[in-house]
């Protein structure tokens, strides 16, 4: 999936035309938020590959991703870049929309990483209390 994609959708939800003019500041700084949405969620996205066997992710480095660029994360978090992107498009016009956005994309984050499966490891007694 391309990341213009995930932009589309994302000014589709906050009642914008993506092909309209006058919001060319969107398009301006999706690739600034995307960016900064895959680096938070490098973490979520390497447990959900490791849970589901799927290869390492390419995850830029760069402070920006190009919409013309595939979605580097697994497409179980597009919906979450989606509501974060649209939270975070809106958040200096109507903070009221952009924290219902910013709440789906919590939401959506959490349900991901409730649903991988957990880990075993051994407990270290940093304290002294399991003795």
């Amino acid at each position: 999936m391309l990341c213009r994609e995930i932009y589309r959708a994302a000014v589709g939800m906050t009642g914008e035309d993506a092909s309209d003019d006058c919001i060319f500041d969107y398009e301006d700084s999706s690739g600034y938020l995307l960016a900064t949405f895959c680096r938070d969620c490098a973490a979520i996205d390497a447990r959900y590959r490791i849970a589901h066997a799927l290869g390492s992710a390419s995850i830029p480095n760069g402070a920006f991703i190009d919409l013309e660029d595939d979605f580097p994360l697994c497409d179980a978090l597009v919906p979450a870049a989606t509501y974060y992107l649209a939270a975070m498009l809106v958040a200096d016009e109507n903070e009221e929309l952009s924290d219902r956005f910013f709440t789906l994309y919590t939401d959506s984050i959490s349900a991901l990483c409730a649903s991988l499966p957990t880990t075993r490891a051994a407990v270290s007694d940093r304290y002294g209390l399991l003795k």
